[in-house]
């Protein structure tokens, strides 16, 4: 898949600690930790670390540039390269 040079396919990842019934941190609310699925051809750089496939990343959970699509049965993310917010 060719995708646009400013977005990552990110598949979300389960939140850590969050099975069950808990007092949410509001500070919680406000991002998501996903898996890089596909990424565009030129490469993406935070800082010195390059965007690559297969890492996790943090990035903006309500930001109007990412979007959710059903893509071969998987729920994936398309997240602006603007939005990712750290790479872990």
């Amino acid at each position: 898949m060719k995708i646009s040079n400013n977005y990552v396919v990110v598949e979300k990842l389960p939140e850590e600690g969050k099975e069950g019934f808990q007092v949410v941190e509001v500070q919680d609310n406000f991002t998501c930790r996903g898996k890089v699925t596909t990424i565009p051809e030129a490469p993406i750089f935070m800082g010195n670390e390059q965007v690559l496939v297969g890492v996790t990343i943090l990035f903006a959970k309500y930001s109007p540039d990412t979007q959710e699509v059903d893509l071969e049965g998987k729920k994936v993310k398309f997240v602006k390269t603007d939005d990712i917010l750290a790479i872990l």
